[in-house]
């Protein structure tokens, strides 16, 4: 998928809750373990977790590490509450929807500053404005989501310190790992701060 200016969250967005509804859907009729693989799958269609296959064995190993991850994840975040009443089987579809917007608003941020040169450009102000909708719906999951969009921040942060470094260029299979590492980490930092609040 390729993904370019400040609306690019809003794409996040529908695909969380393109795979929310799919796990809310499934998980009514199957158990979370079920609905969590349909979601992901779903997820996995409209963005490049499996369209092309990594060009080397490691690549292939961290990209299957990560969906491990995540799925590992999404199952103990399914047991998550909110800090604000919801039905049953919603907060998962929310904390996804959140997932989705700030790891995409993080690969714009990493579009913006890449080092090739032909690439289109991100302005500071689509920039701000990508940031601005990506980073929102972590605010309403209260302290997991902040902590999950700081943890995602920092991983996105290491991959634009990383392309810069290495003056390498941000490409397609670079972006497409950007957004799916912030992601799992979105999960991760929300899913290690959700059992103490």
């Amino acid at each position: 998928m390729r993904v370019t200016g400040q609306y690019a969250p809003l794409i996040g967005i529908l695909i969380g809750v393109l795979g929310g509804a799919i796990y809310w859907l499934a998980v009514q009729v199957w158990p979370s373990s079920v609905a969590v693989i349909l979601s992901m799958a779903a997820t996995a269609l409209l963005t490049t977790e499996f369209h092309a296959l990594p060009a080397t064995r490691l690549e292939l190993f961290g990209r299957v590490l990560c969906l491990l991850v995540k799925y590992n994840a999404l199952m103990a975040l399914s047991a998550a509450k909110l800090p604000f009443a919801a039905p049953p089987n919603v907060p998962l579809p929310l904390i996804m929807v959140a997932g989705y917007a700030a790891s995409f608003a993080l690969l714009v941020s990493v579009m913006a500053v890449r080092a090739d040169r032909s690439a289109p450009k991100v302005a500071a102000g689509p920039l701000c404005l990508a940031l601005l909708i990506g980073f929102a719906p972590a605010a309403f999951l209260g302290i997991p989501g902040l902590i999950g969009l700081a943890a995602a921040l920092i991983v996105g942060l290491g991959f634009i310190a990383f392309f810069k470094y290495k003056k390498i260029s941000a490409s397609g299979d670079r972006l497409e790992a950007t957004q799916l590492v912030t992601e799992v980490c979105f999960y991760l930092g929300a899913l290690a701060t959700w059992r103490f609040v």
